[in-house]
């Protein structure tokens, strides 16, 4: 391992964490297990309660069981069939055990019985005297409407006495004995939370059974209890934000979108058709229509032939008979609240779906008056390139009141032709139909459900005879990864096999192995996590409060997981300053000490010491200690851990610290992931590996020569020019001298002369006009190849020339990106296109694709977009909610446009430019002039690559000039000096920007008109630096240390002896 200490980071004894103890998962000092100051024993006990009353705990299981010791309520994820209920059952009876008061709450008396029935057996396999509505070693009270006189008598006796250990009742007995209740319990068991949320009030009073009180409108109080819930299907109400305030958790849904389902369709709405189909996948299906009288329509052509039955809004007698197996199909409305929707779990029953007529919704002229601002949006940006709409396109982000106005009656106008064509909606005359693929997806998910086993295997049939809404909704179902097939390219039998196989495993419950494993995903920052958790449905939320800070959780299914989603926010220690040599331990091996980082909440100062106020400016600090606690409380409940930091030297460091800190709390693995996509994140789960200890010994070895080399040269700096604010680093001071080279070379100033009319500069002139005779020699055609997608320096280059943005903000931009799951990552100096990106490429291009990979080799991609979608669609699919992107505003766009641009046009066939020669004399003077007067092709309109001039004329003219006085050499902007740190190999793409910006910080440099310009005690510090210590600041000596770290990358020489070399540098200074 390599060697590493955390100082007062030991979770046990508060203590130095060292490598030895890391590796052994043991603390030196206390003698003791790493992880062991969590709940151990008491989970032990409880694991062999539980084997005796059913069995062995699914990991699912001990995940909800440590949440519980820790006294934490929650919505319980999981499958259907994992044992929820029994998991409930038997915890309550553990807790009486332990003199503790449970209530559970099931929606109906048949489930109430029920769960009588099982504590029966399993008090019999424990061994335990268990009385029901009657006193006994645990007593049991349990009600519902069916109870005689007698035993409902003894029942209430016993409740208003609270003589029981465990109250089991009817939801429906809540609120109507409420007051008879008047107990707090240590633990509550809500089976159906839907049942408990549809009367509000039933919040309040399980909170108040929790110990929590109201006074004046506010709850005061503190949880003495535990609640354990379902997630919920229907709406949920205002009322369960409560949960979030005093309990911190978020209910959460079922609607997740993990879904085994073969998609096909037919261009076709033909009832035969549809009779076919049923008759085709047998029974188990689910027929849906676009409204109440087609569903009766296609009930009343079905029922003579098929047993079928209907629901509606006011019948659903005939849920109960398909349930049972009376009926073999249901038919009704696709209506995404509907209980053929969303309220339908049953996994065993329900194989297909057929969706007769596809799920829409249509914006008809006569809405546009009331249609949303965030719709008129979206309506507008569809008819962007009309000529009335335009103008409004720009302020389209903050329209005034007039100018919405206005837009409305512009949009009926242009909507009575349309003319308009976009590929994901259809644009008719006086109305736009979009494709409501989010009541596809949760309707078509009835057939594919979660379950202890992985998940069931489903077909979903899209019957629709309108070509134009078939081929937008197959258009925009691609922007959720959802691909459609025609009935005739499906293997039928195939399919049908795998969706009986399937059901057969979810019947053999008891054979079922224990698949789905809780995980805690850690990821950098919260938009990823938010962003990741949202691929696989709506996520259930824990909150966890610390000091002024709230960190969140977001808790999702996938086909074998239950991920706990949440941010490290970036890294969590950094090299000591107060002791060692400069925060490494040198004797014999080189030992880096690390402690967590203290930022101040006020002024942003980052330190390490161990101080409670800021050294800086005496603000509150959050230390990240706090937030290791928490990783790793969620890995022990957890019991897996995956880190998902960014996929370069830094990301590497995060995780194998994260991976260290947790040492003994779970299981811990990598995944890797270069763009946040619900398809690139499923492949990462699926293909995890270990932490990369080169990438972690490169990313070393640069923050220990960066403080070794900063501290000694700072600190002579601090000495020389009485100045604390002032440093030194490897790579900027080089950095820092070309500015100044170049801002001396710009002092050196040429006369020239610039024709407006030609675009043309002639030196040696100084007159105000110029009689020129213009000479056409020859003119070519070339065919010019665009440019490769973009790389980290080349986008910066770009986004500074082109859009005026400074590169800490585009590096900014190009994160959110990132995070937002709208671009891949970033920090890349690869150009490799891969196979996904080639995909996307050609389906935007079209017959103009050529596509290259430009790289053929390694792991890292170039910058490119992760859909193809330009900027205005895709801004569009952000509105409709199509997209969910946070926070993007236009200047995201704005380098969005650019990315995705470069990138297709790098795709595309090479384009063809038209070169004229020309000769030019005056005065006796000649010159050749060679310019680009005609470009022609997709790449060249995508990406403006070469700069395209008017021709010029032939024959003798005179024309009027404009004399100036140029610098024979321009100063510097940020883009030419991230160019020249590529082109000479200082700094890489994660620090390109850090060594402009540290520049700036110091006040070594300023901008003046997007120039760069050295200050007074920048040309000073680095005169100093250049004098006395040129060997350790050269741009050959950085240079040389730059390749010695990527060849520590790839493992081909030993860090150690780089850091010996360093040390031994830095001794001479």
């Amino acid at each position: 391992m390599i060697p590493v200490a955390y100082e007062n980071l030991c979770g046990v004894c508060g203590g130095s964490l060292a490598d030895f103890e890391i590796e052994g998962g043991f603390c030196r000092n206390k003698k003791q297990t790493l992880c062991s100051q969590y709940l151990d024993r008491l989970e032990r006990e409880f694991e062999e309660f539980f084997k005796k009353a059913i069995g062995n705990l699914r990991e699912l299981q001990r995940f909800w069981m440590r949440r519980i010791f820790f006294k934490e309520s929650f919505a319980a994820v999981a499958p259907t069939g994992i044992g929820k209920t029994s998991f409930g059952l038997v915890m309550a009876l553990f807790l009486a055990k332990k003199g503790k008061k449970s209530y559970l709450i099931f929606p109906t008396t048949l489930l109430v019985n029920q769960a009588v029935e099982k504590i029966e057996g399993y008090s019999r396999n424990l061994g335990i005297d268990v009385k029901f509505n009657e006193l006994g070693e645990i007593t049991v009270a349990y009600y519902h409407g069916n109870l005689k006189k007698d035993e409902r008598e003894r029942f209430f006796e016993i409740l208003r006495n609270k003589s029981y250990d465990i109250l089991i009742t009817t939801t429906a007995f809540l609120p109507k004995n409420f007051r008879e209740i008047d107990n707090v319990f240590d633990f509550i068991f809500v089976d159906d939370v839907d049942a408990v949320l549809k009367a509000s009030k039933n919040v309040d009073r399980i909170l108040q059974l929790l110990g929590f009180y109201k006074t004046k409108e506010k709850w005061e109080g503190v949880a003495k209890g535990v609640l354990m819930v379902s997630t919920a299907t229907a709406k949920k109400g205002q009322k369960a934000n409560l949960f979030r305030e005093l309990l911190n958790f978020d209910v959460g849904s079922t609607s997740y979108s993990v879904r085994n389902i073969e998609d096909i369709f037919l261009k076709s709405s033909d009832i035969s058709d549809l009779k076919r189909i049923l008759k085709l996948m047998g029974t188990g299906g689910i027929i849906y229509a676009q409204r109440s009288e087609e569903a009766s329509w296609i009930y009343e052509q079905l029922k003579d032939e098929f047993k079928i039955g209907i629901v509606t809004a006011t019948s659903k007698k005939d849920y109960k008979l398909f349930e049972k197996g009376d009926l073999d199909y249901l038919v009704g409305t696709a209506y995404f609240y509907g209980t053929l929707v969303r309220g339908l779990d049953l996994p065993e029953r329900i194989r297909f779906v057929v969706f007769f007529k596809a799920p829409v919704f249509r914006v008809r002229i006569e809405d546009i008056n009331k249609v949303s601002a965030s719709m008129l949006r979206v309506l507008a940006l569809i008819f962007r390139d009309d000529e009335s709409v335009k103008p409004f396109v720009p302020y389209l982000s903050n329209l005034s009141q007039d100018r919405e106005s206005e837009l409305r009656k512009v949009l009926r106008e242009v909507i009575k032709e349309g003319k308009k064509r976009e590929k994901d909606v259809v644009v008719r005359e006086n109305e736009i139909i979009f494709p409501d693929l989010r009541t596809y997806i949760q309707g078509s998910g009835r057939a594919s459900r979660l379950f202890a086993g992985g998940i069931t295997k489903g077909a979903s049939f899209l019957l629709e005879d309108d070509e134009e809404i078939v081929n937008a909704f197959i258009e925009r179902a691609k922007i959720y990864d959802i691909e459609f097939k025609r009935l005739e390219e499906v293997d039928l039998d195939s399919l049908l096999k795998e969706i009986d196989e399937t059901r057969k495993k979810l019947r053999k419950r008891e054979e079922i192995k224990d698949i789905i494993k809780p995980t805690l995903f850690i990821v950098e920052s919260p938009t990823k996590a938010k962003q990741i958790s949202r691929f696989f449905g709506q996520p259930t939320l824990k909150f966890f409060k610390y000091d002024d800070s709230v960190a969140i959780a977001y808790e999702v299914p996938t086909a074998d997981r239950v991920l706990l989603i949440t941010a490290s926010l970036g890294h969590l220690t950094d090299l000591i300053t107060n002791r060692a040599f400069h925060g490494v331990e040198v004797d014999g091996i080189f030992r880096p000490i690390y402690a967590s980082i203290k930022r101040c909440r006020k002024c942003s100062h980052q330190f390490t010491e161990e101080r409670d106020t800021c050294p800086k400016c005496g603000g509150d600090v959050d230390d990240s200690k706090t937030r290791i606690a928490l990783l790793r409380r969620l890995a022990k409940q957890a019991g897996y851990v995956i880190i998902g930091t960014d996929p370069d030297a830094e990301g590497e460091k995060i995780a194998w610290d994260i991976k260290n800190l947790l040492a003994g709390c779970g299981d811990v693995k990598r995944a890797e992931f270069h763009e946040v996509t619900r398809k690139a994140i499923v492949n990462a789960l699926e293909n995890l590996r270990d932490v990369d200890e080169n990438l972690v010994k490169a990313q070393i070895v640069r923050r220990i020569e960066d403080r070794w080399i900063g501290f000694v040269l700072s600190q002579k700096l601090w000495e020389v020019f009485n100045n604390r604010n002032l440093s030194a680093g490897r790579a900027q001071t080089p950095v820092l001298g070309w500015i100044i080279k170049r801002a001396e070379e710009n002092k050196e100033k040429k006369k020239v002369a610039f024709i407006e009319d030609l675009g043309l500069m002639i030196e040696g002139w100084d007159k105000e006009e110029v009689d020129l005779e213009i000479t056409f020699i020859e003119e070519r055609v070339e065919s010019r190849a665009p440019l490769p997608p973009y790389t980290t320096d080349t986008m910066l280059n770009d986004a500074n020339a082109i859009l005026k943005f400074p590169v800490n903000e585009t590096m900014k931009l190009a994160q959110d990106l990132f995070e937002s799951g709208l671009c891949t990552y970033h920090r890349t100096d690869s150009t490799r296109v891969s196979d996904f990106g080639l995909r996307i490429a050609k389906e935007y291009l079209g017959d103009d694709f050529v596509g290259r990979r430009w790289e053929s080799e390694g792991a890292h991609e170039c910058i490119r977009p992760t859909r193809p979608l330009d900027r205005y669609n895709l801004e569009r699919l952000i509105q409709e909610g199509v997209i969910l992107a946070e926070n993007i505003t236009r200047r995201h766009l704005a380098l969005y446009d650019l990315i995705f641009r470069r990138f297709m046009a790098s795709q595309c066939k090479n384009f063809e430019v038209r070169v004229a020669r020309y000769s030019i004399q005056y005065d006796g003077n000649k010159l050749e002039e060679e310019r680009i007067i005609e470009a022609k092709g997709r790449a060249y309109e995508l990406y403006k690559s070469v700069w395209v001039k008017k021709p010029l004329p032939e024959g003798k003219h005179k024309f009027k000039t404009r004399i100036m006085k140029v610098p024979k050499a321009p100063l510097f902007t940020q883009s030419d000096v991230v160019s020249l740190m590529k082109q000479k190999g200082i700094g890489r793409p994660s620090t390109y920007a850090k060594i402009l910006e540290k520049l700036f910080l110091r006040h070594y440099i300023v901008e003046k008109n997007r120039r760069l310009i050295p200050t007074d005690i920048g040309r000073r510090v680095f005169e100093y630096l250049s004098k006395n210590y040129v060997k350790f600041v050269s741009e050959e000596r950085t240079r040389a240390l730059e390749e010695k770290m990527d060849k520590i990358e790839r493992g081909i020489i030993d860090y150690t002896e780089t850091l010996r070399e360093l040390y031994n540098e830095i001794m001479e200074i």
